[in-house]
């Protein structure tokens, strides 16, 4: 099989001289060694830091997005590249450092044993946490509890990671459906492939440690910091509006409404239900 990682970056030029050697070493250890093709590439999303000369430096796969578009256009620049080279699967890891390239091999062992989507969960009830921020974990319950609504996936625990290994059908699918140019694309791809794509994909879920800090500094620790709050707390309804505008999206695509008005019903009566037994 071959594979390629995607990694969007924006001024993480200091997180990628970190980074990138960590992963390119894991590549080495562990993917290398099984007959596993891994290569990387990294798009700049318009940076004004050093960004394209450290990728470059380490001998990785460069794209350039002249200004900056957002994590979902780069993401798509990379599953369009993905497909141009047919490639097997993509594995899309975030620059800033959150992500552990160790778990890499597992990610791409549930494809290689059939997953279509795997999915990387600092809210795993087996992922180690390190003090996440209040507000970070209320988003997760917010969006979670909304994702769950709206889909069947049950057991979705972090809808807003980037860390995503898909399978190639999952590749074009999503480079052909997908619109959001944000951050919004996590959301938007799950409630596009629950309900147009078919087969509904077989998704698995690893657990993965919540890390909200990074020791080589850059976006990860400006974005966690005090001075950010408010902007993070814009977050709830920015993501609240990605699931809308992909529902929307879902039904002028041919998907029955009722239908999505069925889910969001049985999750109502969930937790009416759960109220109830609590009051008992």
């Amino acid at each position: 099989m071959k594979g390629l990682v995607v990694v969007p970056a924006c001024n993480e030029a200091v997180s990628l001289e970190h980074f990138l050697p960590r992963l390119q070493g894991e590549i080495t250890r562990s993917c290398l060694s099984n007959g596993l093709v891994v290569d990387i590439v990294v798009v700049d999303d318009g940076s004004n830091d050093h960004t394209s000369k450290v990728v470059q430096q380490r001998n990785c796969r460069l794209i350039r997005n002249v200004t900056n578009q957002g994590v979902g256009y780069s993401v798509r620049r990379g599953y369009q590249m993905a497909i141009e080279n047919n490639y097997d699967f993509v594995v899309t890891m975030d620059s800033d450092g959150q992500h552990d390239v160790r778990l890499l091999p597992t990610v791409i062992k549930h494809i290689q044993g059939g997953a279509d989507v795997v999915t990387a969960s600092r809210y795993h009830p087996d992922s180690p946490r390190f003090s996440p921020p209040l507000d970070r974990d209320l988003l997760n319950i917010a969006v979670t509890s909304m994702m769950h609504a709206v889909t069947g996936w049950k057991h979705i625990t972090d809808p807003l990671t980037g860390f995503w290994g898909v399978r190639k059908e999952v590749v074009n699918f999503l480079a052909d459906c997908v619109k959001n140019e944000r951050y919004g694309i996590w959301v938007e791809s799950y409630i596009k492939l629950w309900y147009l794509m078919s087969p509904q994909p077989k998704m698995v879920e690893v657990p993965h440690p919540a890390i909200y800090s990074n020791a080589a500094g850059g976006f990860l620790n400006r974005l966690y910091s005090p001075a950010n709050l408010e902007d993070r707390l814009d977050r709830f309804g920015t993501h609240a509006l990605h699931i809308i505008r992909a529902l929307q999206d879902v039904v002028a695509a041919g998907q029955d409404e009722a239908k999505i008005y069925e889910h969001i019903g049985g999750w109502r009566q969930h937790i009416n239900e759960r109220v109830i037994n609590g009051m008992k």
